[in-house]
């Protein structure tokens, strides 16, 4: 485990958990999980982006197409714009679920959370102030009471944002739990740059909230993965300096294109390096579940209450989702 100070944890009531108190035996390998889970379908999806997913009820999904509109995937695999009144027509970066609410992020000088009923009707528009600064790249979102958490993969930070003001202030600009320091591989191969050398999968991309708002965990696409109690980033009484101490290295991954947690504190990560599923729990057996070539060009994946998971994944050049049986 590698933490950089912990006084933090006593100001914040940490609960005597595994999930809490340790990272999921982070110097431990990935290992074959004793029972594999199993491909059901592979549909193609074309027009959809490959980085955002969300479980719905029955089986259906949500996601961003091309032109960043919310869609609804049914269980049958077929994928349509929903159908609310008052769909946003701008363009969304980022989506997540909170309660019955959809939140969209959008794209522009001035970022917006968009809160839309699960129809993707609109119930109200929040511009946000002091969310970036140039050369920002927003790029993931989560929501939890009166609190948004943001990711800025372009001038590495992690954002609060007031969902009652929308004021939004950034912490840990540049440090290094938020930037690429490790080559991108793919099927075992690094991306190489116009110099010949390996290139870095860039920085902070993947933001996971877990069911309570208390844990915020994070990484670039090559890891390693961080955690950091809300608290630090929205309680005025603590200083930058406790911020950092309170940043844990959860633990290390392979390059990956997506990730998951699950109301039961489950993480599962699509491992791009080795074409994979990778699980760990709140027993912190880091685990691999399912083995596929597919899973080379794997983006975001997502699991619904019935115990059944659906990753975005790239064929020849088009976005497809498979529906996984999990063990």
């Amino acid at each position: 485990m590698k933490t950089r100070l912990l006084h933090v944890a006593a100001a914040t009531g940490l609960a005597a958990l595994a999930f809490v108190t340790s990272p999921a035996r982070a110097d431990h390998p990935w290992q074959d999980a004793p029972a594999q889970a199993s491909i059901t379908a592979d549909a193609a999806l074309s027009g959809l982006q490959s980085t955002a997913l969300l479980a719905g009820q029955n089986g259906t999904c949500f996601a961003i197409d091309a032109s960043g509109h919310p869609v609804q995937i049914d269980a049958t695999n077929i994928s349509t714009p929903l159908a609310g009144p008052d769909v946003p027509t701008e363009r969304l970066i980022a989506i997540t679920i909170s309660g019955d609410d959809l939140w969209g992020l959008s794209a522009g000088d001035q970022p917006t959370l968009i809160r839309m009923s699960l129809d993707g009707s609109v119930r109200s528009r929040l511009p946000l102030t002091g969310a970036t600064i140039a050369g920002s790249n927003l790029v993931a979102l989560q929501v939890h009471g009166t609190q948004a958490y943001l990711a800025d993969e372009g001038k590495p930070a992690l954002i609060a944002a007031d969902l009652k003001t929308g004021k939004a202030k950034r912490f840990l600009s540049y440090d290094l739990s938020l930037t690429g320091r490790h080559p991108l591989l793919r099927a075992g191969q690094p991306r190489m740059g116009a110099d010949g050398h390996p290139m870095a999968g860039g920085n902070v991309r993947f933001l996971l909230l877990d069911g309570k708002g208390q844990w915020l965990f994070y990484q670039p696409p090559t890891g390693p993965m961080s955690r950091i109690d809300t608290a630090l980033l929205t309680d005025t009484d603590f200083t930058p300096v406790e911020q950092l101490d309170g940043i844990t290295e959860w633990r290390t991954t392979p390059s990956i294109g997506g990730e998951t947690l699950t109301p039961d504190n489950t993480f599962y990560l699509s491992d791009i390096t080795g074409g994979s599923i990778l699980k760990f729990g709140t027993d912190r057996i880091p685990l691999r579940i399912l083995k596929d070539p597919r899973l080379y060009d794997a983006g975001a994946p997502a699991v619904s209450d019935n115990h059944q998971m659906a990753v975005l994944v790239t064929e020849d050049g088009i976005t497809h989702i498979l529906r996984i049986a999990l063990p």
